[in-house]
């Protein structure tokens, strides 16, 4: 008698499943994982004899599943603690940070983005530009003895510095960060543990920064990126921002929403996504801060990833303009008609993931 209410449980429980499964809804987006879901592909005899329908029906039917979210959990719990697996799909956590795996080097990569930022520099830059970069290890450069497969950071630092323009300085960033730099559940690093790296930056670069005007202001319900992809319940992180008189005068124009004029720190962010996008408009392909306090006329141009737009705020109160471009979001072809590159200071910066996947920065047509 026991072995057929097991039996009709079990049946009971997957048919209960599939309908559930059957009647659902299809979700448009994930928010712990930060991507849209599969749909339900197109179903055409074409499709059908290409495979490709099958395709992509075993991808809807993992991401639309019934209950997906407790499942992931329960896959990642007894992948890493009962199994003592070392990551669940590249993800672990050490030392209560989240790390995701990214190996091995990609060198293809890196010299692809070397040649992206040679071209812009043939392209746009001359004699009249003082031009810097500076290079981000992510946070597993920062790992100790682990046990999991880490990048060779300072290989593909000397790959990037062998394979630059002369002309381009380099500024090393290294020393000024540590694991605490970056936040427990997110990939970035965190603006409040920056002001080592942007002094670095101005006595390399022949500017001051005055840590006295700033002052803190903080979210405590940051779940980065990380946060969703590892599946644990893991402790949000608190999100701080800098702020001075100069960061609440600053105005920022972003080219994909002409018209309108943006803060420095936009914190109706703070309920969206990622929280992140908090600082200097996020993910964008242009975007322009003016301080209306300096009247220098001194301009900086930024070449960056999603790094950078923590980093630049620290730097507002030296130069009258500052600009960000992010290659991933435009074709470069079309900067000379957005940008004024003359007599400006240009830093190309650019972080660890990025040089080993840049296969999402643009190139020259």
């Amino acid at each position: 008698m026991r072995d057929k209410i097991i039996v009709l449980t079990f049946l009971a429980v997957l048919y209960i499943l599939l309908f559930i499964n059957l009647t659902k809804e299809p979700d448009e987006f994930s928010n712990s994982e930060r991507r849209r879901l599969t749909q339900f592909p197109e179903l055409t005899i074409e499709t059908v004899r290409d495979g490709s329908f099958m395709d992509g029906f075993d991808d809807y039917s993992a991401d639309q599943a019934a209950f997906r979210e407790p499942f992931r959990r329960i896959k990642a719990f007894f992948d890493l603690s009962v199994l003592r697996k070392l990551d669940n799909n590249g993800i672990f956590v050490r030392d209560g940070h989240v790390f995701k795996t990214d190996y091995p080097l990609n060198e293809r990569s890196v010299l692809r983005l070397c040649g992206i930022i040679n071209t812009m520099y043939s392209r746009f830059l001359d004699e009249s530009n003082n031009v810097w970069f500076a290079f981000v290890p992510d946070k597993n450069a920062h790992l100790k003895d682990s046990g999991h497969l880490v990048l060779d950071y300072n290989q593909m630092e000397s790959i990037i510095q062998e394979n630059l323009r002369n002309e381009i300085k380099h500024i090393n960033l290294k020393n000024d960060l540590s694991l605490d730099s970056y936040y427990h559940t997110d990939s970035h690093w965190r603006q409040e543990k920056l002001l080592p790296t942007a002094d670095t930056l101005a006595e390399e670069m022949g500017f001051f920064i005055d840590r006295k005007p700033f002052t803190k202001e903080s979210f405590d319900r940051f779940y980065g990126v990380y946060y969703g992809q590892s599946a644990l319940n893991i402790q949000p992180d608190t999100l701080i921002w800098l702020v001075s008189e100069t960061t609440k005068r600053v105005i920022i124009n972003n080219i994909e929403r002409p018209g309108l004029r943006f803060p420095v720190y936009d914190l109706s962010q703070l309920e969206a996504a990622d929280p992140y996008s908090l600082f200097m408009c996020g993910p964008s392909a242009i975007v322009t801060a003016k301080n209306p306090d300096n009247t220098s006329g001194k301009r900086l141009i930024i070449f960056r990833d999603s790094f950078a737009s923590a980093l630049s705020p620290l730097l507002l109160d030296a130069y009258s303009e500052i600009t960000l471009i992010d290659l991933r979001y435009i074709n470069p072809d079309m900067l000379g008609q957005l940008v004024d590159f003359s007599d400006s200071d240009v830093l190309f910066i650019y972080s660890a993931g990025l040089f080993n996947n840049s296969d999402s920065v643009r190139g020259v047509d």
